[in-house]
């Protein structure tokens, strides 16, 4: 709530951009690891870095940052057994999320 500054409004729809971008990026990010394409992977993968990271998720945005690391590396193997991780990474934190708002709103 401090990085909002206590706007339970603005933390509202950056957790539904979360859950509309972020769920567009992991299919994004599924076609890019089945197809091999490394450059598409890292890029992928640091954009949901950087979204996850306004919310205080570590855990998920270590997960990230192995993807990407992976995909920048041409490491089709690890980025594709680092992303299968990453949904279930976003999808606990986005219910998290959307719980916390709703129980502000």
């Amino acid at each position: 709530m401090e990085r909002v500054d206590n706007d339970v409004a603005f933390l509202a729809d950056t957790v539904q951009m979360l859950e509309t971008d972020g769920r567009a990026l992991i299919v994004e990010l599924k076609t890019a690891v089945a197809s091999g394409d490394a450059p598409a992977i890292g890029h992928t993968a640091h954009t949901l870095k950087g979204m996850i990271s306004n919310f205080c998720a570590p855990a998920v945005q270590t997960i990230a940052l192995d993807v990407e690391k992976a995909g920048k590396a041409g490491d089709g193997a690890g980025a594709a057994a680092a992303s299968a991780k990453l949904e279930p990474g976003l999808e606990a934190l986005i219910v998290e999320l959307v719980a916390f708002v709703r129980a502000r709103s």
